[in-house]
C-alpha cells in the first residue's frame, strides 16, 4: 500500500551529514515502517513483549539506478553487507506523524530479496527495493 509522499526521510554518514533524500537526488519511498523493537518473545504468563532495538524499512515500489548507486556510496566495499549510518526516520507515536534521529545499521540491497531488476527497463530500473536499517540508537 503506498503511503503519501513523506518529505522529512534524511541519511548521512554522520548525523552533521543528514540530508533529504529528495537533495540527494532520491526519490522518496513508497512506504516505510518502524518497529520499536526487534524481537517478540512470550513472557510466564503468555503475553508477548518486545525486546532489542527498534528497526525500520524504507521500500520503493521501482527505484532507478542512479538511485541505487547513491545509496550504495555509503558502502566502503562491494562485499559489505551492512554499514552504520544516521537516518531521520518515522516513527509509530500513535495519533502523529513524526521524525526521530538514530544511527542505525542499513543492509545492503540485494538481488533476489526482494529487489530485482524492473521488466523492460534494460538493467536500469529495479522493483522492490527496500532498505532495512537494524540496532536502531538516537543520535
Amino acid at each position: 500500500m503506498a503511503m503519501l509522499q513523506c518529505t522529512e526521510l534524511r541519511i548521512g554518514a554522520t548525523a552533521a551529514t543528514l540530508i533529504f533524500l529528495r537533495y540527494r537526488g532520491i526519490p522518496d519511498p513508497d512506504d516505510w515502517t518502524f518497529r520499536p523493537y526487534s524481537v517478540v518473545r512470550t513472557d510466564g504468563n503468555g503475553r508477548p513483549k518486545g525486546y532489542g532495538y527498534p528497526n525500520a524499512t524504507w521500500t520503493w515500489e521501482a527505484l532507478d539506478q542512479m538511485s541505487i548507486g547513491k545509496l550504495l556510496d555509503f558502502f566502503a566495499n562491494d562485499t559489505d553487507a551492512s554499514v552504520q549510518v544516521y537516518i531521520s526516520t518515522y516513527t509509530d507515536t500513535g495519533w502523529s506523524r513524526s521524525t526521530s534521529d538514530y544511527t542505525a545499521y542499513m543492509l545492503r540491497p540485494v538481488d533476489g530479496e526482494g529487489k530485482e531488476m524492473y521488466p523492460g527497463s534494460l538493467g536500469k530500473a529495479s522493483q522492490n527495493v527496500t532498505l532495512q536499517f537494524t540496532h536502531l540508537e538516537a543520535a
